[in-house]
C-alpha cells in the first residue's frame, strides 16, 4: 500500500503541490482587491469547522473534527477522478480557499480563541512549534497524495483500462491504509498547535 501511494503517485503529487501553490498564489489579489465574494464560500466552510470544535474546545474533541473533516474532504477529491481534471481543478481551489483563508486571519479575527484557561493544559512553545511543524509535513503531502491518485485513477478511467469502481477500489483501500493514520497524527499535532499558539503568553 505504501509503496503504490508512494513511489506510483509521487510526480502526480508533485504536480499537485504545484496546481495547490498556483491557487495559494492567485489568493493574493484576492485578499489584495477585497474580493468578498470569492472568500464566500471558504469562510462559509471555515466557521462551520469552527461551530463543530466550539468556543473552548478539548484537545480531542479538535483533533476529532479536524480528523473527519480533512478525512472526508481529500477522500472526496480524490474519489473525484471520474477524470483527471476534477482533482486538479480542486487542488488549485483548495490553495486559494487556504490563502484567503490565512489572508483574512490576518486582517481580521475569523475565530475566538480556545485557549488554555484556568485548569486547562498549556503546551510549551517547542511543543507548539513542533506540532505546527507536524501538521505541516503530514497534512499537506495527504492532500497532494490524495489528489494525484484521483488524477490517475481519472487517466484510467478515461483510458477505458478501468471503470470508476475498479479504479477507485484500490486507491479507497490505500487510502484508508496510509493516508488516514497520517491525517490522524496530523489531527492531534493541530489540536497542540491551536491549543498552544491560543493560549496566553507568560
Amino acid at each position: 500500500m505504501l509503496e503504490f501511494v508512494l513511489r506510483e503517485h509521487f510526480r502526480l503529487a508533485a504536480h499537485a503541490a504545484l496546481l495547490f501553490a498556483v491557487g495559494l498564489f492567485v489568493s493574493w489579489p484576492v485578499i489584495r482587491c477585497r474580493l468578498r465574494g470569492v472568500a464566500l464560500v471558504p469562510l462559509a466552510v471555515f466557521r462551520v469547522v469552527l461551530k463543530l470544535i466550539g468556543p473552548a474546545p478539548s484537545i480531542a474533541r479538535t483533533a476529532a473534527v479536524v480528523f473527519c473533516f480533512n478525512g472526508a474532504v481529500m477522500f472526496l477529491c480524490m474519489a473525484s477522478g471520474f477524470h483527471p481534471l476534477p482533482p486538479k481543478l480542486l487542488g488549485i481551489w483548495t490553495g486559494l480557499n487556504i490563502g484567503v483563508i490565512t489572508g483574512l486571519a490576518r486582517q481580521e479575527p475569523l475565530m475566538a480563541a480556545g485557549g488554555s484557561g484556568p485548569g486547562r493544559w498549556a503546551p510549551p512553545r517547542w511543543l507548539t512549534a513542533l506540532c505546527s511543524l507536524a501538521v505541516l509535513t503530514l497534512e499537506l503531502p495527504c492532500f497532494w497524495l490524495a489528489l494525484a491518485m484521483g488524477m490517475s485513477m481519472g487517466h484510467a478511467v478515461q483510458a477505458g483500462t478501468q471503470s470508476y469502481l475498479e479504479a477507485l477500489t484500490p486507491r479507497a483501500g490505500a487510502y484508508g491504509a496510509v493516508i488516514l493514520p497520517a491525517l490522524l497524527l496530523s489531527a492531534v499535532a493541530e489540536a497542540v498547535a491551536v491549543r498552544g499558539s491560543s493560549a496566553p503568553s507568560a
